[in-house]
């Protein structure tokens, strides 16, 4: 493909995107000298989509992972997920603090797990699950695994009440109305498939929403009490509108895909409302990947250079280990907060060892 620029003031990312989009150019408002289908851009929205990891192989995938009843931790007597709450806030003296990781099982949460216990934190995972998708591994065995349904307000109101931090890890690429579900064979590293209650209202608006309603109602004291650190793992596409020609590629996008974006902006929208409750850190990472992940792997560099051309609205790649550390940097300094897209996560990991 042979790409003819109007004017030579135009800038090669300018020329790609005219020629694409089929629109005038941005800076000099010259003819087009050739035009291409707006499929182009589909064949990009593709690749970021269908090769997005949401799991991981060995276990469990964020996807749906908030719908389950409450049930008994790893060991001993079953108990009720209130009563396991309630255990999880024992804090020792020497922790730095309480962790909750929504999703905790899935590709990103895992990996925050990790990090959380190697740096003191008491963490407690609540998944659709509750099952330790590592068993063998050191650190991921001090997490406390718990199932239960973070969409029932009761259920996840018990944990966040003794938590001093949030992480929200959960996700779902093709919802039950995508008409997609069978795919999430393919993009989920666990393989899961949504049931009937899986939409991207439920797990990943109203998840969130019943996280900040928590929040919100937790007994506070009157001054000196600092907002609650909550991250959210949103979405590069989330910030479409923020971008040159974000908003034309979005008009182009599938159903399913503009459902998704509006949970996630939904959710982001929620937790800047409360700044006096909620210290919020919104993470927008594109693909996200690390070298096992062998299915993203071609698109990696596809992105990449994109990016670095300059296409507005397509996203440096982020691999799981940066988004986890950045994440964890996030809960630790108070001066964090808002939307995180790729450079600000890179300089947040390197905070952390």
């Amino acid at each position: 493909m042979t790409l003819s620029i109007a004017n030579p003031g135009c800038s090669m990312a300018e020329a790609m995107l005219t020629h694409c989009l089929d629109l005038p150019c941005a800076t000099c408002q010259g003819p087009r000298r050739r035009q291409r289908p707006a499929q182009v851009i589909m064949l990009l929205l593709a690749a970021r989509i269908c090769l997005a990891p949401v799991g991981h192989r060995k276990g469990t995938s964020a996807a749906g992972d908030a719908f389950a009843n409450a049930q008994a931790p790893r060991q001993g007597t079953p108990k009720s997920a209130v009563e396991a709450a309630s255990e999880s806030g024992a804090q020792t003296q020497a922790s730095p603090g309480r962790l909750l990781v929504l999703g905790g099982n899935g590709y990103v949460g895992r990996e925050v797990c990790k990090l959380a216990i190697a740096r003191g934190y008491q963490v407690t995972s609540l998944s659709r699950r509750g099952e330790n998708p590592e068993p063998e591994d050191e650190l991921l065995a001090q997490v406390r695994w718990q199932k239960g349904n973070a969409a029932d307000e009761g259920t996840l109101r018990a944990f966040v009440d003794n938590a001093d931090a949030v992480v929200h890890a959960i996700g779902l690429l093709f919802d039950t109305n995508s008409g997609l579900t069978n795919f999430n064979i393919i993009v989920s590293g666990s393989g899961s498939v949504p049931d009937d209650t899986s939409t991207y209202d439920t797990t990943t608006r109203k998840t969130a929403f019943n996280l900040v309603s928590a929040l919100k109602s937790r007994m506070r004291m009157p001054w000196g009490e600092r907002p609650t650190p909550v991250m959210f793992v949103s979405a590069a596409e989330a910030g479409w509108p923020e971008v040159t020609f974000g908003q034309q590629v979005e008009a182009v996008a599938p159903a399913w895909l503009k459902e998704y974006l509006v949970a996630k902006r939904a959710v982001e929208a929620e937790l800047a409302s409360s700044p006096d409750v909620i210290r919020p850190a919104i993470f927008r990472p594109s693909l996200i990947w690390d070298w096992t992940k062998w299915d993203v792997l071609p698109a990696i560099p596809i992105f990449n250079l994109l990016n670095a051309v300059g296409v507005p609205f397509i996203d440096k790649t982020v691999t799981v280990s940066t988004l986890s550390k950045a994440i964890m940097a996030g809960l630790e300094d108070d001066g964090v907060s808002g939307v995180q897209r790729f450079a600000q996560m890179e300089k947040l990991a390197e905070r952390v060892r």
